[in-house]
């Protein structure tokens, strides 16, 4: 049977919204510059811009990408996202250094997850209203806090993992074929070389048919699990699992997560502060800023800890209640707090950034949504209207922040400058803003900004580092001294004191051979092979040598 033409016109238009209208409030992208990771990925770094290294994109974690990869050396959170780096040899084929291709590929992915969640919307909740429908996607696609997996240009893992992901749940809800059950594996297989996440999403591809369930019963799926088509339905992803872990052990030797047990504890303490941080951020419209979740939760109490636990042991049994009404929502909540739930190990240590780890988890979101308006229509038809209207008005409240979080990423100095009117309590705002513009080359707007962040937080080098250099790069050579004294006592013995022993030397006058050089041979104890004092040392000798 053909589709009736109103019906054509109508889906026609359901797509355009959800795609013309996220592309149209963030068109502001492309007066943006580069920010945060991406200058020492595209602007510094030189391995996207040689063809000749996509081989290695498979070989090597995703910092190989950046300038700062030697400096990085093996990272504390190893992370293997090939698929992200080769789009970034796309675009620097396409405008090199210039951030237009970047900004056009992040866009193009972001109103495809929308398409591709429109669709899902329509295949799971065929009687809601198209209106409906539309608010759903649009509340997703116009999010201010999902701004920063797509208008950051190095936030574009997070939408290719989800679009991956959508393509394999779809494939997942068609008759079990040998084409749709590789359609799973090959999106399963790509979603999880986007992004690591991937791995917490392979459950609800599996379990999709048998949970998200059309009422009049159509579909492979309707009736009871049965245990032959549950192994085929393992099967794709399963698969798809192991040749990416066999990658990844190829590349990485293994899966690290976190440093110790310490860490990890850390990481469950606030663990449900993240679900209901998350939870309130991916559903009510509110301003994006940079934050570091490091930061915002180090001074909970732990009554303030209790409650939260009760928070989420609150909505499982919400879940659970409605598990046979409106089983969607059991689903999607269960989406958003598992895909989620890796990001407490980032809240334990500084890395600015919190919009980008709901991306994935706003998907779960958005079905329980649907789930629990589409019961709460059929049960209250008082509240139907309002009910099936709220969608449509978290998208109207969300288009605005979208607008002010795009023109946000601007430049370095708007987005720290921002985090730090929010929060001058916290050093990084003052740090990051003061590396910032060390790298651009104003010191002296850097001296400050790097002097209040080592003040606010003694136990982070950098800030203290760069406030060195910058001493000794503007001839203040008593400053660089006193920080460089400073620094090598804080950091005594550790890898971190080399810096302050180059910064101690670089502050005495050039001829003191004597003093100079047993602590640049120190800094090359401490931290054997570090470029700056090996050359720093070759040039005591060469000045040495050609003294008569």
């Amino acid at each position: 049977m053909t589709e009736p033409e109103g019906s054509r016109r109508a889906r026609a238009l359901e797509y355009s919204a959800v795609t013309l209208l996220p592309a149209l409030l963030t068109l502001g992208r492309f007066a943006n510059g580069f920010v945060f990771d991406d200058v020492f990925v595209i602007v510094r770094g030189a391995f996207i811009h040689d063809p000749a290294n996509i081989p290695r994109a498979f070989t090597r974690h995703a910092m190989v990408a950046s300038s700062l990869d030697a400096a990085v050396g093996q990272p504390a959170l190893d992370t293997y996202r090939p698929v992200p780096l080769l789009s970034f040899f796309w675009d620097a084929w396409l405008s090199g250094r210039e951030p237009w291709a970047y900004h056009l590929t992040n866009m193009a992915l972001h109103v495809s997850v929308c398409a591709a969640l429109l669709a899902l919307l329509r295949r799971v909740f065929p009687r809601l209203p198209s209106v409906t429908r539309v608010g759903l996607a649009c509340a997703f696609g116009l999010s201010p806090w999902l701004s920063e997996a797509h208008v950051w240009i190095n936030g574009r893992s997070d939408p290719l993992m989800t679009l991956f992901v959508l393509l394999a749940l779809h494939a997942a809800l068609r008759s079990p074929t040998p084409r749709s059950r590789g359609l799973v594996g090959g999106a399963c297989l790509l979603a999880l070389l986007s992004k690591e996440v991937a791995v917490l999403a392979l459950p609800f591809i599996v379990l999709a048919p048998w949970w998200i369930r059309r009422e009049d019963g159509q579909g492979f799926a309707a009736g009871p699990l049965r245990a032959r088509q549950f192994a085929g339905a393992v099967a794709a992803p399963a698969l798809a699992l192991g040749v990416y872990l066999g990658l990844r052990a190829t590349a990485l030797r293994g899966l690290k997560t976190h440093d110790d047990g310490t860490q990890l504890l850390a990481a469950l303490r606030n663990l449900p502060f993240l679900e209901l941080d998350g939870l309130y951020r991916a559903l009510l419209p509110s301003a994006y800023g940079l934050r570091s979740m490091r930061d915002d939760y180090a001074l909970a109490t732990p009554l303030v800890v209790a409650a939260a636990c009760l928070g989420c042991v609150a909505l499982a049994l919400v879940a659970f209640a409605l598990r046979r009404a409106a089983p969607t929502v059991g689903f999607g909540l269960a989406w958003f707090g598992l895909t989620i739930a890796p990001a407490c190990l980032i809240s334990t240590v500084l890395w600015p950034g919190f919009g980008r780890y709901l991306y994935l988890p706003s998907v779960g979101l958005v079905l329980a949504l649907g789930g629990g308006l589409e019961t709460l229509a059929h049960a209250r038809p008082r509240l139907r209207r309002a009910a099936l209207g709220l969608p449509v008005l978290l998208a109207l409240l969300s288009g605005p922040l979208l607008v002010f979080a795009t023109a946000l990423f601007h430049d370095e100095v708007r987005l720290y400058g921002d985090a730090l009117e929010r929060v001058p309590q916290q050093a990084w705002a003052h740090g990051f803003l003061g590396l910032h513009l060390r790298r651009e080359g104003d010191c002296d707007g850097a001296i400050p900004l790097l002097g209040a962040a080592a003040n606010l937080d003694p136990s982070d080098a950098r800030y203290l580092t760069h406030l060195g250099h910058c001493m000794v790069e503007t001839r203040r050579r008593e400053a660089a001294l006193a920080v460089a004294l400073e620094g090598e006592r804080r950091f005594a013995g550790t890898r971190q004191e080399a810096a302050f022993l180059l910064i101690h030397a670089s502050s005495l006058p050039a001829d003191r051979f004597d003093d100079i050089e047993p602590l640049l041979r120190r800094c090359l104890e401490l931290f054997p092979g570090r470029p700056d004092c090996a050359q720093a040392l070759a040039q005591v000798a060469q000045v040495r040598a050609a003294q008569p």
